[in-house]
């Protein structure tokens, strides 16, 4: 029997820059985890080239922490909740969870 696929050792989400955004976001109190396609690809054994975040906080607190922290954030699609932070030369799509669905 195949033993299921894990995200516990996939060395992507060790990325330096994925960690300060995480850091961010916790600082200023919100939560924040690995979403779509990055979560697929990883199960099912594929390379992930993109890495997109799910966040409780709002994007501009999201701009606030990430720049606190010394990222850079592109406001990308706001009327979507999404930002994009750049982290060690690696963008990231960081988007509000939404209460609406």
């Amino acid at each position: 029997m195949r033993k299921p696929p894990s995200l516990a050792r996939a060395r992507w989400l060790r990325a330096p820059g994925l960690g300060k955004i995480f850091a961010a976001i916790r600082a200023a109190g919100g939560e924040a985890r690995v979403a779509g396609g990055a979560v697929r690809n990883a199960l099912m054994g594929l390379a992930v080239s993109e890495i997109d975040l799910a966040t409780t906080l709002p994007p501009d607190k999201v701009t606030e922490a990430c720049q606190a922290a010394g990222l850079h954030v592109h406001p990308t699609g706001i009327a979507h909740g999404t930002v994009t932070v750049v982290a060690d030369h690696r963008p990231y799509e960081v988007t509000t969870l939404r209460h609406d669905v």
